[in-house]
């Protein structure tokens, strides 16, 4: 049963037109690298990989693919009253939370990591040095996990999950996290950037949290987040859903 759910959640998020969207997304970052590497400036080629990695990928590809793969996972169903077939079934609700957030991050990843390292691969004209690319994919992976986990959580608590998640990536992240020092516990960018900079050398990565602090936050929030979602799907009332 588990693997069925799996496979069907895996159709439905990979089947429909937000993975062609977020695809394209993920183009993005690609072609502006082939067009830097054609402009012919290779000095600042490290400085430009950085910033595209951090500022580009990490703070737009990254949240919004897994924004929309992540409320979509479990949420659609709720929407559209689906959701009713899935509880009718002798299947625990913490399997279903789990399944919805494993391949909601898993869509993410494939549809983020492969390009970031791409795009690495071709500014630097290879691996590089200071193991820039295993900090971007590494911290890729964590941060589709945590991202994903979260938005999967949101949706079974509100079916306005898709806006208060775009609210918290443009808002929260974007805005609050860099006039408050405080508030980069609350957000899973700041563990994304801890991640990476530990994993590197490099003197231009840096991150308002270290490895260790960032790697214990992105655990609490998965698994908080995973304990919300069964909750609140425990409560769901099938009744009120026909």
């Amino acid at each position: 049963m588990t693997r069925t759910l799996l496979m069907l959640t895996a159709h439905q998020l990979l089947g429909q037109r937000r993975a062609i969207v977020i695809a394209l997304l993920a183009l993005i970052p690609i072609v502006i690298t082939l067009l830097y590497r054609l402009a012919g400036d290779t000095e600042g080629a490290y400085g430009f990989t950085v910033d595209m990695v951090g500022g580009f990928v990490f703070t737009l590809l990254l949240p919004i693919g897994a924004l929309v793969f992540g409320t979509a996972a479990l949420g659609s169903e709720v929407e559209d009253g689906t959701i009713v077939y899935l509880l009718a079934r002798p299947i625990a609700r913490w399997r279903i939370v789990v399944a919805k957030a494993v391949v909601a991050s898993l869509a993410t990843m494939v549809l983020t990591v492969p390009a970031t390292l791409i795009m690495v691969l071709i500014a630097l004209e290879g691996l590089g040095s200071d193991s820039l690319w295993l900090a971007a994919v590494v911290a890729g992976i964590a941060g589709s996990i945590v991202y994903s986990t979260l938005f999967v959580g949101l949706s079974t608590i509100t079916g306005r999950a898709l806006i208060i998640g775009l609210v918290y990536v443009f808002v929260w992240e974007a805005f609050i996290t860099s006039l408050f020092d405080g508030t980069r516990w609350i957000s899973v960018r700041q563990y994304v950037f801890g991640i990476s900079d530990a994993l590197t050398s490099a003197p231009e990565v840096t991150a308002s949290l270290d490895g260790s602090q960032a790697l214990i936050a992105s655990a609490i929030v998965v698994a908080v987040s995973l304990l919300v979602g069964v909750r609140f799907l425990k409560r769901f009332e099938i009744g009120e859903q026909s």
